[in-house]
């Protein structure tokens, strides 16, 4: 598999251990996915170049652009927000760089056309060109494969042809790309998101089996895994925020403990499914909101870790996913924000390697 990330001038222990880096000091750092440093040394330039005031390109192509969303931004226009969006960014961007050199390649004609007239041939190369024009050329506007909260930042991918767009977006209906998330939380959540039913909490054990656990009595400790399972719908006192309701959308959420720390656990986060708030929503059903949630967790005691953090402790840190058009496996990956690596190395002291 090959890795595409993003590295700065400064980088700390967390943002290394958050993408399974090795820090040789500061501001030396080798990915261990890396076959060797020149490509390591090419890799870093070329992502160099593609940093704008608003987010950093992690991978860009033809066919795909991923970038690194910064917290605090809105990923795309709503009647709430109608400019200032990171799509809006993201449409400045590609203007100014143009269009690029890509054509579509040349075919030999087919073997059935063989008999047909001179203008007839002629007339079905066109045909077939404009087809694949439509198909692989370049989108009038990228596409969104995904999309994550307003304060919630890490990696976003977007389409930029028609056939990617088809090929990532069947991934994502087959639950076939990886997404993983940091979090961390604290035990504690609002009533209203407790679950009444349709909601399980089961332990992954080494063997792959699950066992059941109670859902008012979980219990994190580090290297554990668990599966949360509920159907997740917009709740009708506020539509704000999703909770559990069994008439609601199937959602599947996987997370592995990766270290303890008085209150808090910080966690490996991997939706199966990409349902709205589905990880908010989900671990605060479990009892475990997210630390600087400002709607799914309990009102922070002032002067404590959890009030420093101004937004919530959430970061969509990779997404693995089968490259168009050589269906190459690949992994893009955001190292963590500075606000939550700063808020990790003061609290949570020993980072561990996902």
């Amino acid at each position: 598999m090959e890795t595409f990330t993003i590295f700065g001038a400064h980088f700390s222990k967390y943002r290394a251990a958050s993408m399974g880096v090795g820090c040789i000091n500061d501001t030396t750092c080798y990915n261990r996915e890396r076959m060797s440093s020149e490509n390591l040394k090419l890799c870093t330039e070329t992502i160099a170049m593609q940093t704008t005031d608003i987010f950093t390109v992690i991978y860009q192509d033809h066919y795909l652009l991923v970038v690194n969303k910064p917290a605090g931004l809105v990923i795309h226009p709503t009647y709430k927000h109608a400019d200032g969006t990171m799509w809006d960014a993201l449409l400045v961007y590609l203007e100014q760089q143009g269009g690029d050199d890509w054509q579509p390649p040349a075919l030999p004609d087919e073997p059935d056309w063989k008999l047909a007239p001179p203008h007839i041939r002629e007339m079905l190369r066109e045909r077939r060109q404009e087809k694949q024009w439509k198909e692989d050329g370049l989108l009038p506007r990228p596409c969104l494969l995904h999309r994550l909260d307003k304060d919630t930042s890490g990696v976003v991918a977007l389409a930029r042809t028609e056939r990617a767009r088809h090929h990532v977006a069947r991934q994502f209906h087959t639950h076939t790309i990886i997404k993983r998330y940091l979090a961390v939380v604290q035990q504690g959540a609002p009533s209203w998101a407790k679950p009444h039913q349709s909601f399980t909490v089961s332990r992954l054990k080494d063997d792959g089996t699950l066992s059941l656990l109670a859902a008012d009595n979980l219990h994190l400790s580090a290297q554990t895994e668990f599966v949360l399972d509920g159907p997740l719908w917009r709740d009708p006192v506020d539509r704000r925020r999703c909770i559990i309701d069994p008439t609601g959308q199937q959602a599947t959420t996987i997370f592995r403990v990766l270290a303890t720390k008085d209150d808090f656990a910080l966690l490996e986060v991997r939706p199966l499914t990409g349902r709205t708030h589905q990880i908010r929503a989900h671990l605060a059903a479990a009892g475990y909101a997210i630390v600087g949630d400002k709607v799914y967790a309990p009102e922070p005691v002032p002067e404590t870790p959890a009030a420093s953090l101004t937004r919530q402790f959430l970061h969509a840190h990779s997404l693995e996913l089968q490259r168009y058009p050589d269906n190459k496996s690949c992994r893009f990956v955001a190292p963590l924000a500075d606000d939550l690596a700063i808020w990790l190395e003061r609290y949570i002291p020993e980072p561990k390697p996902l």
